[in-house]
């Protein structure tokens, strides 16, 4: 007995210096993103302090986002600052400029290594320089360098927004933060979607300030957010000092005629026809008999999931459990590290299968890592009791924040293995990877719908389990009788219950008219729809909530083709595919993409040579009513974390009995 109590203390004194090490490894990874914090009598601050101003000017459905962020630097050193921010995830960021003193100066879009070898040189040289450059589709880096002692310096970006487009609301939904992204193997850039962190009640954080105006509305009173105060203003509504700690959402109601099918809008720019469409879907027929459904629900209980967004979950599941029939089978799959079915099989719903699902929902606990590729692959490809002469459809609901790094593999997945199911995604928590999400539920052939608290479960869950069911129009095509026409995206998407959709095309000059066709409900669907010459000719009341400036327009159409394009390269075997085709159009248009940068240089170094330069990084705030910072480390590493505590108490017990085992020796 002796021996065994030495080799087993032996062991666990390994795992000791084991957790050891990973402390260490992971302090110092801590270290290496984190900000500066100053202590004053007053408080802590950041040594580098950002205040971000937001104008928005939403005509029809386009808006313009004037994001101007200013940097001051509260130290007595020369400081260069990085700041990971997020976008909505069909923003395009078409300028930049910024402002030195008396000075501003206008970026150039460049080929994105060019302009990275241009701002490294100019900040050695001691030039105030910016680069912002793309991480993701909704997620960019601002670089700043030379920023003198006590100095602040503005970047403004220009920014073109569309407006979302549910049921008869009209909403735009901007993120101020990012929930810390969860990375592995499969992350190619890690590091670029690492950011450091901190919360309200220590420092004072990032402070937004916001100005909206909205034509064609007159009546202000109808706007509203579920998530920030609004205030009225003479130009409209407006934010004060709001922390960047969640998604700003705003809505107010559609203000086109909901009993016309297609509204279209024509207008010229650069020599070029563009027509921007908005499609309502026909209602779904009513006395349908409900579709039988196998229902598997993914749910995301890591570390990133701690606090509001998995009391969200949870009701949702409670939710979704309590929606279902006895003709419905059902099984869960949770994940954090690994994943963890309910069922080996999906079952048959009855009572006790019903109790089975919520006693393994409430038994979910947030906490460790952001695997969701093991989760994915058993619902995508589990096998079934399921009778495959019911013709039952298999409805697959995705519950998570998507706060990982690693979208590009999960995407590529998801396509190849989606089979005859369809995927849908709910976004859960104050700042979700909307990109992520939406693009997953395109791949799986669904729609992504968000969930802010768990107060806001009804509705979604609703329509994913009923309204959303199938596609009300599909197969969609569209024809230009008497010319050709160039239409994003591509393919033309389903079309759900509620849920129009907002077309682009690039038109020649002498298409009339459009028809557009489907299927809906197996019935051949048509719609055929007149074009003006000009944009003026549609100049009337109803259509006006189309309307936008014809640059703008054809913005949107050159960053649909990008999107589109760079979908076939994700999906294709080509690394580069569309490389060259994608640089030609940003350079041209003058967008920030995977493969273009914007950069900023003043001409006249400012910095004395002998001066060194910091580095900084601006922290984000943690999420509003996330708590994973109460029980693990950023980047959902809590994996790790438990491990070290595991290791931990397995190394003092070892102790223990290693105390033990020479007592009884002796």
């Amino acid at each position: 007995m002796p021996a065994l109590f030495t080799h087993w203390a032996i062991c666990s004194l390994l795992l000791l210096t084991l957790s050891l090490s990973l402390g260490t490894a992971r302090a110092d990874e801590l270290a290496s993103n984190a900000s500066l914090i100053l202590h004053h009598p007053d408080g802590d601050v950041d040594a580098l302090v950002l205040d971000a101003d937001i104008d928005l000017q939403v005509q029809g459905l386009l808006a313009d986002m004037t994001l101007e962020q200013t940097f001051r630097n509260t130290t007595d050193q020369w400081l260069e600052g990085s700041y990971l921010f997020p976008l909505p995830p069909d923003a395009t960021v078409r300028g930049l400029k910024m402002v030195v003193g008396e000075r501003t100066i206008i970026a150039e879009i460049q080929p994105r290594e060019e302009a990275k070898i241009a701002y490294k040189a100019a900040s050695d040289a001691g030039q105030v320089a910016s680069l912002v450059e793309q991480q993701r589709p909704n997620l960019f880096t601002m670089n700043l360098a030379n920023i003198g002692p006590g100095e602040s310096i503005k970047v403004t970006m220009d920014i073109m927004l569309p407006v979302n487009v549910t049921e008869q609301q009209l909403q735009l939904r901007l993120p101020t933060t990012l929930t810390p992204r969860f990375t592995n193997a499969a992350t190619p850039d890690a590091q670029s979607v690492v950011s450091s962190f901190t919360q309200p009640e220590y420092t004072r954080g990032p402070r937004l300030n916001v100005s909206l105006t909205i034509a064609p509305l007159t009546d202000y009173a109808s706007v509203s957010s579920a998530t920030h105060t609004l205030e009225a203003s003479d130009k409209g509504l407006q934010i004060s000092d709001a922390p960047m700690d969640q998604d700003l959402i705003i809505e107010w109601p559609a203000q086109y005629a909901q009993d016309t099918s297609v509204h279209a809008f024509v207008a010229s720019h650069d020599n070029e026809r563009y027509v921007q469409l908005l499609v309502n879907p026909p209602a779904s027929i009513d006395d349908e008999t409900p579709t039988p459904r196998e229902l598997i629900v993914i749910v995301d209980k890591s570390g990133s999931m701690a606090g509001v967004s998995m009391r969200a979950a949870k009701e949702a599941l409670h939710y979704a459990i309590d929606g279902l029939t006895d003709d419905d089978y059902l099984n869960i799959v949770a994940f954090d590290d690994r994943h963890y079915p309910m069922f080996t099989a999906s079952r048959q719903v009855d009572q006790n299968v019903k109790k089975d699902a919520r006693r393994f929902t409430d038994n979910l606990t947030a906490d460790g890592g952001t695997e969701m590729l093991s989760a994915l692959s058993f619902a995508l490809s589990a096998d079934t009791d399921v009778d495959a002469d019911a013709q039952r459809l298999r409805q697959i609901v995705f519950v998570t924040d998507g706060s990982v790094g690693y979208e590009e593999e999960l995407l590529k997945h998801i396509k190849n293995q989606l089979g005859n199911s369809r995927l849908f995604t709910v976004g859960i928590g104050p700042s979700p990877n909307t990109w992520f999400l939406e693009k997953a539920a395109e791949a799986g052939r669904g729609v992504s719908v968000s969930i802010l608290d768990e107060h806001d479960v009804a509705s979604a869950i609703t329509d994913l389990l009923n309204g959303l069911v199938n596609p009300v129009i599909t197969d969609i095509a569209v024809q230009y009788p008497n010319g050709h026409g160039e239409i994003y995206p591509r393919p033309l998407p389903d079309l759900y219950a509620e849920r129009p959709g907002m077309w682009v095309a690039k038109i020649s000059a002498e298409v009339d008219q459009l028809v557009i066709t489907g299927k809906h409900h197996g019935e051949r669907w048509r719609q055929t729809v007149q074009l003006p010459a000009t944009a003026t000719d549609t100049d009337t009341q109803k259509d006006r909530v189309l309307q936008a400036s014809a640059p703008a327009i054809a913005m949107q159409w050159t960053r649909r083709k990008i999107d589109t394009l760079m979908d076939e390269q994700r999906y294709s075997a080509d690394k580069e595919l569309n490389k060259h085709l994608i640089t030609q159009l940003a350079m041209k248009a003058g967008l920030v993409t995977d493969y273009t940068s914007f950069v900023a240089i003043e001409e006249q170094p400012i910095r004395p040579i002998e001066e060194q330069l910091t580095q900084q990084q601006v922290a984000n705030l943690i999420p509003k009513g996330n708590s994973m910072m109460n029980i693990a480390l950023p980047q959902g590493s809590a994996g790790a974390d438990t491990l070290r505590w595991i290791s931990l108490l397995l190394g003092l017990t070892a102790l223990s009995l290693f105390g033990l085992a020479r007592t009884r020796n002796q």
